[in-house]
């Protein structure tokens, strides 16, 4: 049944590639293909830095919440977000997401074996995440190719195949930059609250030597420390 499935999504997206974006000249990317490129990519990935936009929208569409900042990932799948301003750190690693509120001078640290519907360890998809291994955790659907500014991005739908994680994100799109194979967005909406996380990547650079100290949890003298 999921064989059929697979195939019949799969006609479908090259069905909706030939119509939605039948004006844009471009490559009609077999799936394969693509998750080759993707696995490439993640073979020799080491770090990743870019600006981001983060804003998170409800049911209607409204902006809830939106901010701005930098984003650090190494090849662990360890991630740093400096939110402009200095108002707001977060750090993601495989066991515990630590939020610092600068205005508070407190740090709210989240076991993620606890709190299984954060989102926040979906953000490696596209960076340090292979290919294959998107396909044995997905149901992988390409949607089209969109321009994003002066991007061309080759659009992705992952829908979760463990009931697990369908209880935490309904459904993922990846725009992935066909130069560079790593997100120049992604969009993950949320099973329990129906809210929708879209996270904007731009002036990218990949494979730098970052300090390893940016993936620290050394927070200023005083700061107070909340576990959840």
């Amino acid at each position: 049944m999921k064989n059929l499935i697979r195939s019949v999504l799969g006609a479908a997206s090259v069905l909706l590639v030939s119509v939605t974006f039948a004006d844009m000249p471009g490559i009609d990317w077999d799936l394969d293909d693509a998750i080759r490129q993707i696995d490439g990519q993640a073979g020799d990935f080491e770090s990743a830095m870019a600006r981001v936009e983060f804003a998170e929208t409800d049911m209607d569409g409204a902006t809830v919440r939106s901010h701005s900042g930098n984003g650090f990932i190494n090849k662990d799948g360890d991630i740093r977000y400096s939110q402009d301003g200095g108002e707001r750190t977060l750090l993601v690693d495989r066991h515990t997401v630590q939020d610092y509120d600068s205005t508070t001078s407190t740090v709210h640290e989240y076991s993620l074996s606890k709190h299984k519907t954060r989102l926040e360890p979906y953000y490696r998809l596209g960076f340090s995440i292979s290919g294959r291994d998107m396909q044995d955790r997905y149901l992988v659907t390409i949607i089209g190719e969109q321009q994003i500014g002066d991007t061309r991005t080759l659009v992705l739908e992952l829908t979760p195949e463990r009931d697990e994680e369908r209880a935490v994100v309904g459904k993922i799109k990846l725009w992935i930059d066909q130069s560079s194979w790593m997100p120049r967005r992604q969009e993950f909406s949320s099973t329990g609250n129906g809210m929708t996380t879209t996270l904007d990547y731009t002036s990218m650079a990949r494979n730098l030597r970052l300090n390893p100290d940016l993936f620290d949890d050394d927070w200023p003298k005083g700061t107070d420390k909340e576990k959840h």
